[in-house]
């Protein structure tokens, strides 16, 4: 029988777990979904362009650095139902494991 410290070690090692800076990155991605979307196809034709320059509402910046941008789009399209494979898989590359995956995606949906 596994000790009450053997089970605990063990469960921590099955939890998935993001660095205070990556949970901020999932919230702010949630909210820029819930918002206005954060798909950016309607900026790109000429009827969400002028819409973007009448309303003086500005196009959601990148963030500065590619990991992070990588999850914040990851949590968009999972909001938004698009896939998500490529991302998964630059996820993937940047170190995520598939259980850290897994979470953000049900967590965003």
């Amino acid at each position: 029988m596994a000790s009450l410290a053997q089970t605990s070690s063990q469960n921590r090692k099955a939890v998935p777990t993001l660095s205070a800076l990556e949970w901020k990155v999932v919230s702010l991605a949630m909210r820029e979904a819930g918002e206005l979307g954060c798909t950016d196809g309607l900026s790109r034709s000429w009827l969400g362009r002028f819409v973007r320059r009448a309303s003086g509402a500005a196009p959601k910046m990148p963030l500065a650095d590619p990991q992070l941008e990588t999850l914040r789009r990851f949590v968009c399209r999972v909001r938004g139902r698009a896939d998500v494979s490529d991302l998964s898989n630059r996820l993937t590359e940047f170190g995520y494991s598939q259980n850290q995956i897994s979470a953000v995606a049900m967590l965003a949906r």
